[in-house]
């Protein structure tokens, strides 16, 4: 869930509101099928609910099974569909998620209380309750030209360097659907 908490904050930066289009999640959070992202966090309890009319929540309990600690890298992929098959629109990394952490001035801080993530590393093995966590859109035109359906790839790394070189070993992968789309009047 700190993984899509620190994507959020992201998207935060990507995705804007307007009075005809809204962004919401289209799925809850899902572990990809790997062996090594399964053995690291359950988002099984993790669920949507309506908030009201036209915004969906996410809720629940995520279980992280292995630490997140020092010289963590998150890689974010935005694809949207197109056609069928999803195109990349958007990649952001974070080279080492435990130094964003500290910085309370960091864009991503505040969203650490939502997911009731500890302020700084590690991210100890344990279970963290989501409280109603709403996709937040701020910075992106929320529009018809970008009306559609996007997957939110998270993958998270070890990083030796801290520096987002190429010796990171994979960890796991986390991904999230959204949709754009027009509120119905």
């Amino acid at each position: 869930m700190f993984i899509f908490a620190i994507y959020f904050l992201i998207c935060a930066k990507c995705i804007v509101a307007s009075e005809e289009y809204v962004l919401n999640f289209d799925s809850s959070i899902y572990v990809c099928a790997d062996e090594d992202s399964q053995a690291f966090v359950d988002t099984s309890e993790i669920e949507i609910k309506r908030f009201n009319e036209t915004t969906a929540i996410l809720t629940g309990d995520i279980k992280f099974m292995k630490e997140i600690g020092e010289k963590t890298m998150v890689e974010f992929i935005v694809e949207k569909e197109v056609g069928g098959r999803f195109d990349i629109v958007l990649t952001k990394e974070i080279c080492d998620i435990c130094e964003e952490m500290k910085d309370s001035e960091s864009f991503y801080y505040h969203y650490l209380g939502i997911f009731g993530f500890p302020d700084e590393c590690p991210i100890e093995p344990d279970t963290y309750h989501v409280k109603d966590f709403v996709a937040n859109a701020k910075d992106l035109p929320i529009n018809k030209q970008n009306e559609g359906r996007y997957q939110v790839t998270l993958n998270v790394f070890k990083d030796s360097s801290g520096e987002c070189q190429h010796d990171r070993v994979f960890i796991a992968c986390f991904k999230l659907d959204v949709i754009i789309e027009a509120i119905d009047g």
